[in-house]
């Protein structure tokens, strides 16, 4: 009894991790449109910290999932979301920005679920170029960098949206 009570409660770590950035989505949003700057980027840095350890974790405890893989990157998205959501009410970013970054989530999540999901190395990196991306308009706030992050978000959407079709269009007709 007491191993399975173990393994449960070692099995709930790593989702425990991941549900910290649903929960700091809405309090990221609240506190950087109520100019609380230093709470805000003390979120994104939870929110990072606990993004590259929730699967380290998974793994070491040896209680990786399916499930678990797709709430990290639903926690990932809501907070990615929640940032440009903000971001976009203040000016700094066009609102066809949260096209782009739903487009590329659902591209994700359909090519994701496939019998044999799609790979694809640009878009494997997607998530955390964005995270990076927030935290650099949070800490350089100025037109000229979000500009050229964009640019940069744009690219490697594109080369990803031609890798992950090029590999679907290459295994169905080979």
């Amino acid at each position: 009894m007491e191993r399975g009570l173990k393994i449960s409660y070692q099995s709930q770590i790593p989702n425990t991790l991941t549900s910290v950035r649903f929960i700091a989505a809405p309090i990221f949003f609240y506190t950087f449109l109520n100019d609380l700057f230093v709470a805000s980027v003390f979120l994104l840095v939870l929110s990072l910290i606990t993004d590259a350890f929730d699967g380290h974790v998974a793994r070491k405890l040896n209680v990786t999932s399916d499930m678990g893989a797709y709430l990290d990157v639903a926690a990932d998205f809501i907070l990615i979301l929640a940032c440009f959501l903000a971001f976009i009410i203040l000016g700094w970013y066009d609102p066809l920005i949260l096209l782009l970054i739903i487009a590329m989530f659902l591209l994700f999540v359909g090519t994701s679920g496939l019998k044999k999901p799609v790979y694809d190395p640009i878009g494997k990196y997607l998530g955390g170029y964005l995270m990076i991306m927030v935290f650099i308009s949070l800490l350089f706030p100025e037109s000229l960098i979000r500009k050229i992050l964009l640019i940069v978000l744009v690219i490697m959407c594109l080369i990803s949206i031609i890798s992950r079709f090029s590999v679907f269009y290459y295994r169905n007709n080979h």
